[in-house]
């Protein structure tokens, strides 16, 4: 628990399909500028967190993040950053418990529901991942999520294949149906009372540049835009991330 209970917690919110190491650069880039507690955890069938019996739903996440945020920390209200899949979490816990959102950071993320041809791809993939027990084409996963250029890339690459390929397909099935089923949350965000900041990776091509700027806008911020970095900006770009998320930590 934290010896400074006026800092809220920070909760950080896993990118699809790859587990909590994601966040370990960015929290070392921190350093001790992160003075509340941090608490990653993995989401249901990734990483060390086993898939649940119960229906794909972010809503099924952010409750339980919520209640183990405040079972950890005693806190009633956190920080919460995330990224894409996590993005998608944090506004669902921003609708369901606002009382626990003391701050809100949203990377690489948006915040319409899927297109019936979006969700019709992640049933296809979903079926695809149980078929093959995992992603079936890690390398081409991590190719699509890593938008550094360079002496660096190949090396980012390689670490997220390696993440990816670890994940069991009963999780990423869960994972692809869970965003599949989420609503539209623009008007949740237009109601959340506390800072927010919100960053798009230059090179992203997942998320268009449109999508995150109406997420910036329904929060009354301006996007965050690190230069080089893709879908993993946090992962890519640590330090830059670190330095923009810095107005969420009190």
């Amino acid at each position: 628990m934290s010896l400074l209970p006026d800092v809220p917690p920070i909760v950080l919110l896993n990118a699809f399909p790859v587990d909590r190491a994601q966040w370990e650069p960015l929290i070392a880039a921190w350093g001790d500028r992160a003075r509340g507690d941090v608490i990653t955890f993995d989401m249901p069938g990734i990483g060390e967190m086993p898939v649940t019996d119960e229906e794909p739903s972010l809503e099924l996440i952010a409750d339980a993040a919520v209640l183990a945020m405040r079972e950890a920390t005693g806190a009633n209200a956190a920080v919460w950053i995330g990224c894409s899949m996590g993005g998608y979490v944090a506004m669902a816990v921003a609708e369901r418990a606002p009382d626990a959102v003391a701050g809100l950071g949203l990377l690489a993320t948006k915040a319409s529901a899927d297109t019936e041809e979006a969700a019709a791809t992640r049933e296809r993939n979903a079926l695809a991942a149980e078929e093959s027990g995992g992603v079936p084409d890690p390398r081409a996963a991590a190719e699509g999520l890593v938008g550094t250029e360079g002496p660096a890339r190949e090396e980012l690459v390689e670490w997220v294949a390696a993440n990816v390929s670890r994940h069991a397909g009963d999780g990423i099935a869960w994972g692809q149906r869970a965003m599949a089923a989420r609503p539209d949350r623009l008007e949740v965000l237009r109601s959340v009372d506390g800072p927010a900041v919100v960053i798009a990776g230059a090179k992203d091509g997942i998320v268009p540049r449109d999508a995150m700027d109406a997420v910036a806008a329904a929060l009354d911020v301006t996007t965050v835009v690190i230069e080089g970095a893709g879908h993993l900006v946090a992962l890519e770009k640590p330090v830059e991330t670190a330095e923009a998320l810095l107005p969420l930590l009190g």
